[in-house]
């Protein structure tokens, strides 16, 4: 997925048309199903419907040809109808636009938020706690899980905090969303959809290992990289964290990751077992009724233990 670094006054001019809508306070997300029409969800509340006559099929399609070709990506609802980019102020923008989709749009602005949280904001005892940093002062291998807006990447920018400061990071991701207060760190982006990508996640990896990192995030794992993620995991490095989608913490190792790979054409015989060896925790992350983020439960694979956290 591509940043917005600089704002073209094209992209600040079709955003106008939306801006209202996306400075609605404690907004989440904001969606739309189809044309003339958002969905907000607020913190501690449900989606509500607007509706927005002025925003419809030719804006979005409009807006979606303007960020694409600010960053040399390629989009057409016909033949490319697929577009993740960042809009200015770090919101992720995830569109499909054509025949794919019955109402001939679907799009998903998941706003970036500046929150403070802490580890009893997600349930979390002092405990827990301190159990979680001594792993990531250690260089432990955690991996982050939870459904669809479970809160998994603001959990994990929180978790960032508890690296040393003199550590040397490294960051890759395909959405810029990891926010890495330490001053030796170098973050790296591999776009979903550019019209000609000079690397791929292997490559990018093989350049990371070679960079003598000490700890390497990365951001959600996909069928594009959880291969390749094997190698990382298998290279003697220790230090690593990024987020995957999962039902629970046994669900992340034995189906999600060995599935990625399977998908992608490899063979994932023995993968589960591999990552039980290699992975020092898994956290579950999911979202409530009342729209809270909160930890589910925690597994250690090496001894099986799974701490499950009380509602």
């Amino acid at each position: 997925m591509s940043t917005v670094s600089k704002v073209s006054p094209a992209i600040e001019a079709w955003l106008s048309y939306l801006k209202p809508y996306l400075k609605e306070q404690d907004l989440i997300e904001c969606s739309i199903i189809q044309p003339g029409e958002l969905r907000l969800e607020k913190a501690g509340h449900r989606f509500t419907h607007i509706s927005t006559p002025e925003l419809d099929l030719k804006y979005w399609e409009t807006f979606c040809h303007v960020l694409a070709n600010h960053w040399g990506l390629a989009f057409d609802p016909i033949t490319q109808p697929r577009l993740s980019v960042m809009l200015p102020g770090g919101h992720r923008f995830e569109a499909m636009l054509g025949s794919n989709v019955e109402s001939k749009l679907s799009i998903s602005i998941r706003m970036r938020r500046h929150l403070k949280l802490s580890f009893k904001d997600y349930g979390l005892n002092l405990e827990h706690e301190q159990m979680i940093i001594s792993l990531i002062k250690e260089g432990a291998n955690i991996l982050i899980s939870g459904g669809t807006s479970s809160g998994k990447t603001t959990f994990m920018n929180m978790l960032l905090q508890s690296i040393p400061a003199d550590k040397r990071i490294l960051v890759l991701e395909d959405t810029r969303e990891l926010n890495v207060p330490h001053e030796n760190h170098v973050h790296y982006v591999v776009s979903r959809n550019e019209k000609n990508p000079t690397l791929d996640y292997p490559q990018m990896i093989d350049h990371l290992m070679r960079s003598r990192p000490d700890i390497i995030l990365m951001g959600e794992l996909s069928m594009a990289n959880s291969y390749p993620i094997l190698r990382l995991l298998n290279s003697g490095h220790a230090g690593f964290m990024c987020t995957l989608h999962a039902n629970n913490c046994d669900a992340a190792l034995s189906w999600a990751i060995p599935q990625n790979i399977a998908f992608s054409g490899h063979e994932a015989k023995g993968v589960k077992e591999f990552l039980y060896e290699a992975v020092d925790l898994v956290i579950q992350l999911h979202r409530n009724d009342l729209g809270q983020r909160q930890v589910s439960e925690m597994l250690l694979p090496k001894t099986k233990e799974i701490l499950r956290m009380q509602p």
